[in-house]
């Protein structure tokens, strides 16, 4: 009969090596800052309060795992899978994530500044009040990902899909939102000045109270979007498709007019 390998394949005794199996194993509070976990399969591990600075973890599978809380600074973790995860004030800071794939993940609170998530998925995801200062998450997957307040001061979501995403009271100073798809978003309250929003895709979103003083949004469709209360000045807007689908005039500036 054939059987379930993976989680009876699980060693919780083995150490921390390549391709490891730790299913379901307690490593909570552990100490493994630079160990070599590539490939490894770790789902619902309980890595809770670990020390896992400069560790490597390209490719392994941490799905459902409880990272709470967890040094993850400095590590290196290209395609990892986080899905589902918990990862809530998780130190994330200056790591290296392409591809990394956070589906559904739990990441209230998580500092992500500094780190490389070009290609991440996050779909789904919940990054109340996370820290994203300084990241490159260009091309990355936000869809129906909730950041309500977060920090994202100069942050680079070029080209990203944000598409019905809440980034309500969120600190998007300076960030870099070009050609990114904010379609049906909530931005309310939003701090996006000297934002660069060129050529976002910005129909039906929610931009009320939002500031967004010196913002770059030459080329943006804001086709639809709720603008009530919304601050545009010194904004640039350029070819912009306004909210009555009028396209400003190439020397717009502060208004479609």
């Amino acid at each position: 009969m054939a059987l379930s390998v993976a989680p009876a394949m699980a060693d919780c005794n083995e150490s921390p090596r390549a391709g490891v199996s730790w299913y379901g194993c307690d490593r909570a509070g552990t100490d493994l800052q630079a160990v070599d976990l590539q490939r490894a399969l770790l789902s619902r591990l309980n890595a809770a309060g670990a020390d896992l600075r400069n560790a490597n973890l390209d490719g392994a599978v941490l799905t459902q795992a409880d990272l709470t809380g967890a040094d993850l600074r400095g590590a290196t973790m290209r395609r990892t899978d986080f899905g589902a995860s918990e990862l809530r004030n998780a130190q994330l800071s200056d790591a290296i994530l392409q591809g990394a794939r956070f589906t559904s993940a739990r990441m209230d609170g998580t500092d992500l500044a500094g780190s490389d998530v070009r290609g991440g998925r996050l779909d789904g995801a919940s990054l109340k009040e996370a820290r994203l200062d300084g990241a490159d998450i260009s091309d990355g997957q936000f869809y129906n990902a909730d950041l309500t307040g977060v920090s994202a001061v100069g942050t680079n979501f070029s080209g990203g899909n944000l598409t019905q995403a809440n980034l309500s009271n969120g600190l998007l100073h300076k960030a870099n939102l070009r050609n990114s798809n904010l379609s049906r978003a909530r931005l309310e309250n939003a701090d996006l000045r000297g934002a660069n929003l060129g050529g976002a895709n910005l129909d039906g979103a929610s931009l009320a109270g939002a500031d967004l003083t010196g913002a770059d949004l030459q080329r943006a469709d804001l086709r639809n979007a709720d603008i009530t209360g919304a601050i545009f000045d010194d904004a640039r807007l350029g070819n912009a498709t306004w909210v009555d689908r009028r396209h400003c005039r190439v020397r717009s500036v502060g208004s479609c007019d």
